[in-house]
């Protein structure tokens, strides 16, 4: 059985080309298949086995999509890509079928795992807190920083702005060290790309009560919310996300 199988296999690897070979040339395909001896059923056999399945053809459809997540989010991993499809208007696609399409594309996540979360600089008083009794999210923003190795073993800083009712990551920025300059670049890129919230949350960091950041808040019109000291959980979902997202 499998020696036929393999005969059928020569016969058509070598048999289509040649087909082919003459149609370019000019030739009628009746003439060619009568000359070659060829049965018309096994010819066009011979071609529907040549093209790809449908699965196939979702497959390489998915990979630019795959491609574009991954070049605009290079520190997600196949897990949050999938989600990511999930929750926007593209292609639908599977963890299994995303890992997989990122494995023939030759790309992963930038980021190994987690270190520890950078420990707060706390210098001012404490600033309130907007968003701590909201069950209404859909006007916030929440932003942190977190501390990565990339691929390359190099420990970075990542800042983060996250929409909370979505799950969705609106801005962020990677950088050498942790400065108001890193939080404030975030922030901007959220707001380059997306309508602007009523609140943006983050903890009393001194890159978040800075001047910089805050002027940046105050000339786009946002309400600044905090976390109070020593409660980071007071950005639960921020925290939460950092904790999915470096776990890839």
């Amino acid at each position: 059985m499998s020696g036929h199988l393999t005969s059928q296999k020569i016969v058509r690897n070598v048999g289509l080309p040649l087909v082919n070979q003459f149609l370019a040339q000019g030739y009628a395909l009746v003439r060619i298949l009568s000359a070659l001896k060829i049965k018309p059923s096994t010819y066009y056999n011979w071609r529907h086995w040549q093209q790809p399945s449908r699965q196939e053809k979702r497959r390489e459809s998915l990979k630019p999509y795959i491609l574009d997540v991954w070049k605009t989010f290079k520190f997600y991993g196949y897990r949050r890509i999938a989600a990511y499809s999930q929750q926007t208007d593209g292609p639908k696609v599977s963890e299994y079928m995303t890992l997989k399409l990122m494995r023939e594309l030759g790309i992963k996540s930038r980021m190994q795992k987690r270190y520890r979360k950078p420990k707060t600089v706390v210098t001012v008083d404490q600033k309130p807190n907007l968003i701590r009794h909201l069950h209404d999210l859909s006007g916030v923003w929440q932003t942190d920083i977190t501390y990565i190795q990339l691929t390359d073993h190099r420990w970075v800083y990542l800042a983060t702005v996250l929409d909370p009712e979505k799950r969705k990551v609106l801005g962020y920025k990677i950088g050498d060290t942790m400065t108001a300059e890193l939080a404030t670049s975030a922030l901007q890129m959220a707001l380059d790309k997306h309508r602007k919230p009523l609140i943006i949350h983050s903890d009393m960091g001194s890159q978040y009560t800075s001047a910089e950041f805050n002027i940046k808040c105050q000339n786009y019109g946002l309400k600044h919310s905090y976390s109070l000291k020593g409660h980071p959980y007071d950005n639960g979902r921020m925290e939460a996300f950092h904790s999915i997202l470096l776990g890839e």
